[in-house]
């Protein structure tokens, strides 16, 4: 098992785990002191470790959970908040536009572009950028306990991290407006419902339904599946025509796969396939 830490927080502890174990790479925020606040060494950590998992050969699956009882509860301003002048700690203002994209805005462009399937596991409070983390996977499993909130209009600045552009495409525009205009939480079973998410199971069954999914994932064709995840990313934005050739192109590349041949064996011989991810 290859483990790997993040950064630590204020007292010692690490606020990331990052560890690989048969093709799943398990990132843990470890924060839950401060609900799994976000710190920017945290955000560099994420992106860093999704990257790394893009790009090697050999993870087949990407799963984000958190230790204790919320996914994330947004991002740490606690620095944003104190008394002015950089012996106090503050940034100087207007560190947000300037550190955004490098930050946070970098984390959702990787997660986004990454060509391995990636799943959520979402217990308590996914807010802020905590909520886009989570709705960024590909296969979203939360338990009763999940709400999902985009509070940034209810504090007085607006949204970002791309909650304005992902919401509408899930949810349609007006649960969107709901979500950020109003301020509302959604709990898990609404989430379901509205398909803001692919499942809400109850806490006792959270584990087992997690790793249902992980399982599945491990196990499957990884090249295709990638590849899949990318033409649904990119096509959201192109034409029709567009769209068939960009999935010719990929559908080129999936069929030189070892995993492509594979199943086309084991439907002939009326078989489940037995996939390597090559």
């Amino acid at each position: 098992m290859d483990d790997r830490a993040a950064r630590t927080d204020d007292d010692g502890t690490n606020d990331v785990l990052v560890e690989q174990a048969d093709g799943v790479m398990s990132i843990t925020l470890n924060r839950p002191r401060r609900k799994n606040a976000l710190t920017a060494a945290m955000v560099a950590t994420i992106a860093e470790a999704v990257d790394r998992a893009s790009n090697d050969d050999v993870t087949r699956v990407i799963v984000i959970g958190s230790a204790g009882d919320d996914f994330c509860s947004g991002m740490d301003l606690s620095q944003s908040n104190a008394p002015a002048g950089a012996e106090q700690g503050r940034p100087r203002t207007g560190h947000l536009q300037r550190r955004l994209g490098a930050g946070a805005h970098d984390m959702i462009l990787t997660l986004d572009a990454a060509q391995v399937p990636i799943v959520s596991a979402v217990r308590g409070w996914a807010a802020g950028i905590g909520n886009m983390l989570a709705l960024s996977a590909d296969i979203v499993v939360a338990d009763s306990t999940a709400r999902f909130w985009v509070p940034f209009v209810t504090k007085g600045f607006t949204p970002d991290s791309g909650n304005t552009w992902l919401l509408p495409r899930l949810v349609g525009l007006a649960r969107a407006k709901e979500m950020i205009l109003r301020g509302k939480p959604v709990d898990g079973q609404r989430a379901a419902q509205w398909g803001l998410i692919s499942q809400c199971v109850e806490p006792g069954e959270f584990d087992a339904a997690v790793a249902e999914v992980v399982n599945d994932f491990a196990a499957g064709a990884t090249v295709s599946l990638g590849l899949a995840r990318s033409l649904l990313h990119q096509n959201l934005s192109l034409t029709l025509p567009a769209a068939l050739q960009n999935e010719a192109i990929h559908e080129e590349l999936a069929v030189r796969s070892d995993d492509f041949k594979e199943g086309m064996r084991a439907f002939a011989q009326k078989r489940p396939p037995e996939y390597t991810g090559w």
